[in-house]
């Protein structure tokens, strides 16, 4: 099933801009963090606090090996790490089509200081780093946020996504 697919850093708006996607084509919205959640009936820190990385990573990648064998079309958020692990390489392109939201990093911290202190910026800012180059390659659509107003942020993605659809 060809999913629409929200990758970004933490802070670009795969949420919101993922469930208003979803809204105005009327298919559902699917924020992978949530579904672990949901299913370990535990917040994603608990579940990292609890088990580790490594575990949590496992989860992520089951969610979206059942997600594409899904017969329902979505909109899928996925965790800001998710595109990074290896393991996920081979299933983010059977996902579906990959809109990835690119933020600077000013606009990024902005929108996540009062969840971070201070002494985390430069480990953000080195996850933005390293991330990046993997949100790039699996890219099918670039949009870049934090620079127009929201409802032009979403006209954008979804004039992307229907000229990539006419086109293929």
């Amino acid at each position: 099933m060809n999913h629409i697919v929200m990758i970004g850093f933490m802070g670009s708006g795969k949420t919101r801009v993922g469930k208003r996607i979803s809204q105005d084509l009327g298919i559902p919205f699917v924020d992978v963090d949530k579904i672990i959640a949901k299913n370990m009936k535990m917040t994603r820190k608990e579940i990292y606090r609890r088990f580790g990385e490594p575990f949590y990573r496992a989860l992520e990648t089951r969610a979206i090996k059942e997600l594409i064998e899904t017969e329902e079309r979505f909109v899928v958020s996925v965790g800001a790490g998710l595109p990074a692990q290896e393991q996920n390489h081979k299933y983010l392109g059977q996902l579906g089509t990959i809109v990835y939201l690119k933020g600077s990093f000013a606009v990024l911290w902005k929108r996540m200081e009062n969840s971070n202190s201070g002494e985390n910026q430069e480990k953000m800012k080195k996850l933005l780093e390293q991330r990046e180059p993997f949100y790039r390659r699996f890219a099918d659509i670039t949009v870049v946020t934090g620079v127009k107003p929201f409802e032009d942020l979403v006209k954008e993605v979804e004039e992307k996504l229907e000229k990539l659809e006419k086109n293929s």
